[in-house]
């Protein structure tokens, strides 16, 4: 597995309830027929809705740790959104390659 860290910078602003994070990243070049691209969040602190490219990718009810398969929705640029019920900062967050 190859991990690659969406460090900063992300763009917050504040919505309705709780708080956008934004950032922009590009399609990984190393990706193979048989590999698949997740989005990994070590913890998001609070309920959250997840969008890639303007496509829900998943959502939790509660804070913990958040993953989902984007290999589907990958563009050359792409825009991942995490809008979370919460003022306080998003945890790690990075691409994770990984075999099918």
């Amino acid at each position: 597995m190859h991990s690659i860290r969406l460090g900063p910078p992300w763009q917050s602003a504040a919505v309705d309830g709780g708080t956008r994070h934004a950032r922009k990243f590009g399609r990984p070049r190393t990706l193979d027929a048989d590999e698949r691209l997740w989005l990994v969040c070590a913890h998001v602190p609070g309920p959250v809705e997840v969008h890639v490219n303007g496509t829900r990718v998943g959502g939790a009810d509660a804070p913990g740790p958040f993953a989902a398969d984007i290999t589907a929705l990958l563009d050359p640029r792409n825009e991942v959104a995490f809008v979370v019920v919460s003022s306080a900062p998003l945890g790690a967050v990075a691409l994770e390659v990984r075999p099918v």
